[in-house]
């Protein structure tokens, strides 16, 4: 009975979000509710459907073994998508979608600079891996070089077992996603096949650099990427457009499982999702709910620690981690080896203010609302570009906040802006907002 109840709360997470985003979201398929309901699909409803199924599989009884930790986890979770969705309703206002596409259609058509756009992809990003290379004190000649990579993300743990990911070098990988975004929607709105073999061939460095990073969330990335940057200037959702995006999801699985593969374990990719901690993990509510408690709270640090993620690690070695991940692992479930493991947003807000923590879904909700609607009101889009921004970081925001910290994001997220906007002044024109009359306004 209690499996069946566990179920029945992961299919409301999964199905609630995915129909508001049909309802009221800017961007089919892709909205930030959308995305809600594919992080709860993975990390709440098809783990808990297999842990009824197989109990040792769940990630978080390695760790505990109180009885109802799992019921009590699944409550807290579904309590923070909840209103995480009534946050996000409560964010409409009156909007037409029809304009925003116009409008994003408008500049993505008028992109200018193409070649020199896609030779700088390829220059910073290999500029970007030289760096990783020394960094890391590798040959590019290396025959285990990819092994290396996905094996040990991590170099120079300090003695507190924090290690350097070189995050501040991959900020700049944002260079050649940028141009594969701008490319690929200059191709859509133009149906330039020049532009669309320019786009590919950006989307296969795109796949290198995941290789390079270790992370299989960057293929994942980019899918979203292509996907909201179609929906964004095209819309249509023909068969052939859904037959490509299924391939995409097909190529990516692949990928991923190959990278799992590189990295030496015996588990395959499905079973590793499974038994993790990734998405938005049930596991993670579990372990807080049960670990965590009013003595300990944080009352809000967390939400702070980038305010010193700014200084390299190369400058202070023995800088605090900034993503709750590691504080999770050790301080918390005393775990001392090094890494960290994924806590999640609902798991961070948790730690911070227990089981009132549920209401930061709420917060999380409208804010995913206002950013949707400013990234792609119309006047934005003419004056600033401004809807390339969704793909490139509105999602990874959607993306850190459900599967990651808030912390271990926004100092990438600041910088990666300030590199999208000065590429955005470089490469695409804009017009000055102008007032448009609307047919009829839906409420949106």
């Amino acid at each position: 009975m209690e499996n069946l109840l566990i179920i029945l709360l992961a299919l409301t997470c999964t199905i609630v979000p995915f129909w508001m985003g049909e309802r009221y979201g800017l961007v089919r398929l892709v909205s930030p509710m959308h995305l809600l309901a594919y992080f709860c699909a993975f990390g709440f409803l098809i783990k808990v459907a297999v842990y009824s199924v197989d109990p040792d599989l769940a990630f978080y009884t390695r760790f505990i073994d109180t009885a109802g930790a799992m019921l009590r986890g699944a409550g807290y979770l579904a309590a923070f998508v909840m209103l995480m969705c009534l946050g996000y309703r409560l964010a409409l206002r009156p909007c037409d979608p029809r304009l925003a596409i116009r409008e994003a259609r408008l500049i993505a058509g008028g992109l200018a600079r193409q070649g020199w756009l896609f030779v700088a992809a390829f220059a910073v990003a290999g500029l970007t891996f030289a760096l990783i290379l020394q960094a890391r004190g590798m040959s590019l000649f290396s025959t285990d070089l990819l092994t290396a990579f996905n094996q040990d993300k991590q170099i120079n743990v300090n003695r507190d077992g924090v290690g350097a990911t070189l995050a501040g070098i991959k900020m700049l990988f944002v260079v050649p996603k940028c141009a594969f975004v701008m490319l690929l929607a200059q191709g859509l709105v133009l149906r330039a096949p020049w532009l669309m073999l320019q786009a590919g061939v950006l989307a296969l460095l795109l796949v290198m650099i995941a290789l390079v990073s270790g992370d299989r969330f960057e293929l994942v990335e980019l899918l979203v990427f292509a996907c909201a940057t179609y929906l964004i200037v095209v819309s249509f959702l023909g068969l052939r457009s859904v037959l490509w995006m299924i391939g995409g999801a097909v190529g990516v699985f692949t990928m991923a499982a190959y990278m799992t593969a590189l990295r030496g374990v015996d588990a395959g990719l499905w079973e590793q999702i499974v038994r993790s901690t990734y998405f938005l993990d049930i596991n993670a509510a579990v372990m807080v709910t049960d670990q965590v408690g009013p003595e300990t709270y944080l009352l809000g640090e967390s939400y702070g620690w980038w305010t010193f993620g700014w200084v390299p690690r190369a400058l202070w070695l023995d800088k605090p981690a900034i993503d709750l991940g590691v504080f999770f692992k050790r301080d918390v479930m005393g775990v001392m080896t090094g890494g960290a493991f994924n806590v999640t947003g609902p798991g961070e807000a948790f730690m911070n203010f227990g089981w009132a923590g549920a209401f930061v879904g709420f917060v999380l909700g409208w804010v995913y609302r206002r950013a949707e609607v400013v990234l792609l009101a119309p006047r934005h889009c003419l004056r600033f570009g401004a809807f390339y921004l969704y793909p490139l970081l509105l999602y990874p925001f959607v993306q850190a906040t459900l599967h990651s910290s808030f912390s271990g994001f926004i100092v990438a997220a600041v910088v990666q802006a300030v590199l999208i906007m000065a590429m955005i002044v470089v490469f695409v024109p804009r017009l000055r907002a102008r007032p448009v009359r609307s047919a009829g306004v839906a409420h949106v």
